[in-house]
C-alpha cells in the first residue's frame, strides 16, 4: 500500500458496531463498500475499539481525536464539574456542552460560536489537527465540536443547531436534514478550491435519530440517509481529483441502548420539579447545584450523563479544589444513595434503579485514585472483583475504562444506572448511551 495523499474521517456518532456490520454484509451499504471493498469488506481494517466511560459523546470524541484516555485530555462527559477552574481563571466551574438536559444551556452554544469544548481539552492532549500541522499539513473540520489546531473550522450555526435538537414541527429541522446541510457545507467547501491533507465529516444525526426513536431505528437511518451522504462526499472528491489515494477512517464514538422513556426510569435532578436526586442530598443537608449560575456556591455537584453519573463533592471545611475527606464528606453521601436503591429511602421512586455506587478516596490517593464498589456500612470492594462475583451485570471492560477515566474532572462518586431495567440519568429518551453496556459503547 503506498502513502496515501490524504486521510478522510467520516464520524458517524452513535453508531452501534452490530448494526453497522450487518448492514454492510447485507449490502445495504453501497457507498461504505465502495470504500471498503465492497460487503466483506475485503479492503478495510476493523478495529474493535471500546468507548470512554462514560461512553458518550464529549468524552469520547475527545479520545478518538487525541488519541487518550480522559484521565489524560479531562473531557470527563456531556457535562462535568471542573473544580480547579483549569480555564476560568481557578474559579470551579459546571459545564454541560450538549444541546440537551442541562443546567448550562449558554455552554452548549460556546461549544460551536468560540469552540469551548477544545478550549476545555487539556494542553497535555495535542489533537489529531494540532498533530498533522507540525508536519505542514492542513486540516478542514465540518460540524465537529473540536477543531483545535484546524486550519478551516465549519461549524453549524446556533439555529441549525436550535432547530435540530430543540424544535418541533416546521420550526424543528430532521436528522436527515442536519446531515444533509454538513455534507451541502463540505461540499461548498471543497468547490471553493480547498483541498485539505485532513478532512473530518460529522454526522450527528443518527444518534439524535436513535435516542428519539429507539436504537432499533438505525439500520433504516444508516442505509437511507448516512449511506447515501457518504455517497455525495465520495462524488465530491472523485469531481476535485481527490478520490484517488485517499484514505479513509469511518469512526463512531459509541453505540445505545433501548431504555424505557418516561419520568420513572429517566433520573433527574431538576429544581423546582423533578428534584429526583436533590432529595437525596437535602436529606443530608447538603445544597447541591440544581439551579444555572449557583456553582460552585454549593455542597455538591451532578454531572448527568446518559448510564454513568458523575457526584462532586466539597470539602467541607475546605475548598473546591481540596479533595474531600473519605469518612466525612464521601461515605456519608454513599451509604445514602444505597439506602435510597436498596429501599427507596429519601425518594421512592428511584428505589432499584442503580447497579453500582463506585467511591474513591483522593484524600490519600490523590484525583487518579482507584474508584471501588460501594458495598455498604463503609464497606467496599474492587470493580474488578466485584464483576467476577457478578457476572449478570456483563459489562465491556469497565475496570479499566473507569480506570483510565480517573481525574480531577471526575466525580468523587460514580453512580451506574440500572440499564438491565431501563434506567438512565437525563430527560426520558428511547435510546441512550454513557453506561458499560457493550452495545452501548
Amino acid at each position: 500500500m503506498r502513502r496515501p495523499d490524504r486521510l478522510v474521517v467520516v464520524d458517524v456518532d452513535g453508531l452501534r458496531r452490530d448494526v453497522f456490520r450487518g448492514a454492510l454484509a447485507a449490502g445495504d451499504l453501497p457507498n461504505v463498500g465502495r470504500i471498503a471493498g465492497g460487503r466483506e469488506g475485503e479492503t478495510a481494517c476493523h478495529v474493535d475499539a471500546l468507548s470512554t466511560a462514560p461512553s458518550i459523546t464529549f468524552a469520547a470524541q475527545a479520545s478518538i481525536f487525541t488519541g487518550q484516555h480522559p484521565d489524560v485530555h479531562g473531557i470527563a462527559g456531556n457535562e462535568s464539574f471542573d473544580r480547579l477552574g483549569r480555564i476560568s481563571d481557578g474559579r470551579p466551574r459546571h459545564f454541560g456542552f450538549d444541546v440537551g438536559y442541562t443546567l448550562a444551556v449558554d455552554d452548549a452554544v460556546r461549544v460551536f460560536t468560540d469552540g469551548l469544548a477544545s478550549q476545555f481539552l487539556s494542553s497535555e492532549a495535542p489533537t489529531l489537527y494540532e498533530t498533522v500541522s507540525t508536519h505542514g499539513l492542513i486540516s478542514t473540520v465540518v460540524y465537529h465540536m473540536y477543531a483545535r489546531g484546524a486550519e478551516a473550522w465549519l461549524p453549524p450555526n446556533v439555529v441549525e443547531i436550535a432547530r435540530f435538537t430543540k424544535g418541533e414541527g416546521v420550526l424543528g429541522l430532521e436528522a436527515a436534514e442536519y446531515d444533509g446541510g454538513m455534507l451541502d457545507r463540505l461540499i461548498r467547501h471543497l468547490d471553493a478550491g480547498n483541498r485539505p491533507d485532513l478532512l473530518t465529516a460529522y454526522l450527528m444525526g443518527l444518534d439524535h435519530h436513535s435516542h428519539v426513536h429507539g436504537p432499533a431505528s438505525q439500520p433504516a437511518y444508516l442505509r437511507d440517509v448516512v449511506d447515501p451522504q457518504i455517497g455525495r462526499l465520495l462524488d465530491a472528491l472523485e469531481r476535485h481529483g481527490m478520490l484517488d489515494g485517499t484514505l479513509f477512517a469511518l469512526v463512531s464514538d459509541h453505540g445505545q441502548i433501548e431504555v424505557v422513556p418516561d419520568d420513572r426510569h429517566s433520573i433527574r435532578l431538576g429544581f423546582p420539579f423533578d428534584r429526583e436526586l436533590g432529595h437525596v442530598f437535602e436529606a443530608l443537608g447538603l445544597d447541591v447545584h440544581d439551579i444555572p449560575g449557583e456553582d460552585p456556591a454549593c455542597d455538591a455537584v451532578m454531572g448527568l450523563n446518559g448510564g454513568l453519573a458523575h457526584v462532586y463533592l466539597q470539602h467541607r471545611a475546605g475548598r473546591w479544589a481540596d479533595p474531600p475527606r473519605y469518612e466525612e464528606d464521601i461515605l456519608p453521601v454513599a451509604e445514602a444513595f444505597r439506602q435510597m436503591n436498596e429501599s427507596g429511602r429519601y425518594e421512592e421512586e428511584l428505589q432499584g434503579s442503580l447497579e453500582l455506587i463506585l467511591v474513591r478516596d483522593a484524600e490519600r490517593e490523590g484525583w487518579r485514585g482507584e474508584y471501588r464498589v460501594y458495598l455498604g456500612d463503609g464497606r467496599t470492594q474492587s470493580l474488578a472483583g466485584h464483576l467476577i462475583t457478578h457476572p449478570e451485570l456483563d459489562y465491556a471492560d469497565a475496570a479499566n475504562r473507569i480506570r483510565l477515566a480517573a481525574s480531577a474532572t471526575t466525580g468523587d462518586l460514580i453512580l451506574v444506572a440500572n440499564g438491565r431495567e431501563g434506567y438512565y440519568f437525563g430527560a426520558p429518551t428511547k435510546g441512550v448511551h454513557g453506561g458499560t453496556s457493550p452495545r452501548g459503547v
